[in-house]
């Protein structure tokens, strides 16, 4: 899986992170699609700190539900 991330001011990788798994009754596993980044993302993108594991950017996205916890409610 794709994922992108900042790693310091204007440092924006596409990087290979791992296939996520359920962990938790609660938790779901979305397939993005489609992602945007938005305003709110042009404020670390200018001003943070650098990291070398960085932070992952983007909330704006479509996806596909291909799995679902046990305590998951789908109305």
């Amino acid at each position: 899986m794709k994922a992108t991330y900042m790693l310091g001011p204007g440092d924006v990788r596409i990087i290979d992170a791992l296939n996520l798994v359920l962990k938790d009754a609660t938790d779901a596993v979305v397939r993005i699609v489609r992602a945007c980044v938005c305003g709110s993302d042009l404020h670390p993108y200018h001003r943070m700190d650098s990291t070398p594991d960085g932070v992952s950017m983007g909330h704006e996205f479509i996806g596909v539900v291909d799995e679902i916890g046990s305590d998951v409610r789908i109305h």
